[in-house]
Parts: structure tokens; sequence; C-alpha cells
């Protein structure tokens, strides 16, 4: 189905959520009520509109989340509280060695390209012990001495947790998986809530976020605090998406596209500024398995479309790894991990190998000859 029949579909949907006509709102994405998922007379349609907005869409709306909005405010205001601190406080906050996983980051550029983007953002894992720390191999949240960002993250970090349960659930069920699929892998996954800032009037030369896809499992954006985020959709066109007051965005990553051996789509997105003199602030959490676990396409999915594996097989940290080295937010010990873990020659086996990431692992004197041969390669055509 093209993406103009989905917006059609959808709007008397958005129209019914909201008590009105259909011409009062037009969504530009697929809109989900999540009552739908927990009553047994809808709970199947909830299913199969969830598969149908992955599978060609990439992204969807859900209204009806069952997160406190006075926890999301919260945390908004203090968010905003520390990126108007001066840049000499907020970067004591920054630490390379966490490959930029958490505490204060400056800026990224998106995959595949070298412009950086106009935004700063703060990252947040699972509060945990040391032991699990370890046992997990993740690294442990920074919280700024300037001012308390702890209490309202975290508590926004708990909410949305809670709230993924379900979708995933959801997910698996729509692929004829176990329902315990995702949520085995994400209970203790790295699964990062970012708070990010947009400055106003971003230059010229730059956009707030570059287009990209997410790297994770799939993303939940609660609302922002202005417009901006905009999709590619089938037809080749740049669109804001438009979705009812107060819903929330989902979209699909590419972890979930390889796992699904692309039976469900990681949308291409960016952020851009719409209008003068206005900053823009969100919280994403971005929903990740364990380190380890594994991502390789399930047979029914490759089945499913068309019987040939199109991805690697790969595990989370691998995959990662790839994308923070592209991202250039990659320490020299995570680009030896990925030289070294055999990921690059799989994804050139399947086409899918980023061009920036080989060419960081050239310029690290990591790059082993099939790198070096497909790099070679790209510049020849």
């Amino acid at each position: 189905m093209r993406f103009k029949q989905w917006t059609a579909s959808f709007v008397f949907l958005a129209a019914a959520v909201w008590g009105g006509e259909a011409s009062v709102f037009d969504a530009t994405i697929p809109v989900l009520d999540m009552d739908d998922y927990f009553h047994p007379a809808t709970h199947g349609r909830f299913v199969q509109k969830l598969h149908s907005a992955l599978h060609e869409v990439g992204f969807f709306a859900v209204v009806n989340t069952g997160v406190d909005v006075a926890i999301l405010d919260a945390a908004y205001e203090k968010a905003k509280e520390f990126f108007q601190l001066p840049f000499d406080q907020k970067v004591n906050s920054f630490d390379l060695s966490t490959n930029c996983q958490r505490g204060y980051v400056p800026t990224e550029s998106p995959k595949g390209r070298d412009a950086w983007d106009c935004k700063e953002f703060f990252h947040v894992g699972r509060e945990l012990t040391l032991e699990q720390q370890k046992r997990l191999g993740y690294w442990e949240n920074i919280w700024p001495e300037e001012m308390s960002l702890k209490e309202p993250l975290c508590q926004l970090f708990d909410a949305l947790g809670t709230y993924m349960v379900p979708l995933q659930e959801a997910m698996a069920e729509a692929i004829g998986e176990e329902k315990d699929l995702f949520c085995e892998m994400t209970k203790e996954g790295d699964v990062l809530l970012r708070a990010i800032h947009y400055p106003a009037n971003p230059p010229e030369n730059q956009i707030w976020a570059g287009e990209h896809t997410d790297i994770d499992l799939f993303t939940i954006l609660p609302r922002a605090t202005a417009d901006g985020l905009e999709l590619l959709n089938k037809e080749g066109n740049w669109i804001s998406i438009k979705v009812p007051e107060n819903a929330f965005i989902v979209n699909g990553g590419d972890m979930l596209e390889n796992i699904t051996n692309g039976e469900f789509h990681s949308g291409l997105h960016r952020v851009r500024a719409l209008e003068k003199d206005v900053e823009r602030y969100s919280m994403v959490l971005f929903v990740h398995p364990r380190r380890d676990d594994r991502l390789d396409p399930l047979p029914a999915c490759i089945e499913r479309t068309g019987g040939v594996k199109r991805y690697a097989n790969a595990t989370r940290i691998e995959l990662l790894e790839e994308r923070l080295v592209d991202l250039g937010l990659a320490s020299e010990e995570m680009m030896r991990e990925l030289a070294n873990s055999g990921l690059m020659e799989r994804l050139i086996a399947v086409g899918r190998a980023s061009p920036k990431a080989m060419k960081k692992l050239v310029e690290a004197g990591l790059a082993s000859p099939a790198v070096l041969e497909e790099l070679q390669k790209i510049s020849e055509e």
C-alpha cells in the first residue's frame, strides 16, 4: 500500500480519537490507539495495523499511551535548565570513554555524512549497581553537579520503559514470534534516553539533525516542544510529521530491520527548523537489546521477504559499534573491537557496510584487506 493511501486510511482514525471531523486533523503517519491493544475485541486489529505501519512506513503514532504527562513536563523543565547552562559547565558531564553513550554530548554527524548536526544532547541509561554494570558491560550514568537532573530523567525513563513493553509484545506477535522475543532482549538491554536541545536559527549550512535512520530496535518519541520532525515517504518527498496532540511517535530502527530481514522498515527522517527564533527540545527513548543478543535475520522473516537473507548475522554491540564509528563517537578501543569482530566483512557480503565507517578504520590503521578492497571498488564506481 502506498504512503498516500495510508494517510487517507488513518485520517478517520485520528478524527475518531479527537471526536471531530476528518477535515479537522490530517495525520501524516498511521495513528494507533493503545487501548485497542488491551481490548480483546480490537487486539488483533491493533497488531495488524502495527505490522502494516512498520512494513510500509516505518513510523506510526500512538494515542492513550498511559504515560503521565506531568512526568514528561518535569523532565523537559529540568532539561531546559541544563541546556541553558554555560558550555564550560555542561561539558563537565562529557566523557568520550563512554563512546558518548552517557552524559552530555555537544553534537554528532548523521550516518554516512560529514556535516555536523546543530544540536546538543544528554544521554541517560538504566541506573545500575556496580555489579550489574560489570555483568552487562554498560557504562555508569553521568550526572551534572551544577543541578539536579537525575530524578526527573530517571522518572521519565521508567515511565517510558513500562510503556515500551506492550509495544514490543505487539511487534513480536506481528511477525509470528513468541510475544516475549523482544522483551527478553530489552529487559536488561542498554535502553537509552536522550534529551535533546535544538538551538534557534541554525547556520545556513546546518540543519538540526540530518537525514538518518536509528540504529536501535525501535524509538519512542513523546511530543516535542516544537515542530520539525520530517519523514521521507515512499514517493521520495520529505513531509512534516503531524499527529494528534500528546500522541507519541514510534519508529522502527536498523536492528529491527536487520532481525526481520527488512520486513519492518527503519524510516529515514530528519529534524529541521521550520520557523525563525524558535528552539526545540525533545525526549527520545532508544530501545536496545543486551550487548551480545543476536540480531540475525529470523527464518520466518527471510521466507516472507523473498527467501533471501539480505542482512548480516550480527550482535547488538557489533551493529552499534559500526554506527558509532560512522558517527565519529567511538573510542579507539571500540574501533579496534569493530575491526576484530568480522562484522564489516559480513556487512560487505550483503552490501550494507558503511563507507564512512570503513574509511575511519583505514585512518586508524585497522582496516582488513576486505575493507580496503571494498573501498577500492566504491572509488572506481
